[in-house]
């Protein structure tokens, strides 16, 4: 059984950033939020201080949305 993935279209902007660049480090304090809830769902983690990488988890995900993107 297939489980369906949600995320919020910040949380897909960010994964996708994240996957094309390696690495991140979020703006401001909303933007936080967004990578402690893909911390959270084990997609990015938290390398030193401020830097952000992606995991293969989310990578395997990003890869997924950018597929999904290529068929609409």
């Amino acid at each position: 059984m297939t489980r369906r993935i949600r995320l919020t279209p910040a949380m897909c902007g960010l994964l996708l950033d994240m996957y094309e660049t390696g690495s991140a480090y979020p703006l401001d304090r909303n933007h936080r939020r967004t990578f402690d809830a893909l911390e959270e769902r084990d997609y990015i983690e938290h390398v030193s201080w401020g830097r952000w990488r992606i995991t293969p988890l989310g990578e395997t995900i990003a890869k997924q949305l950018t597929a999904k993107e290529r068929n609409h």
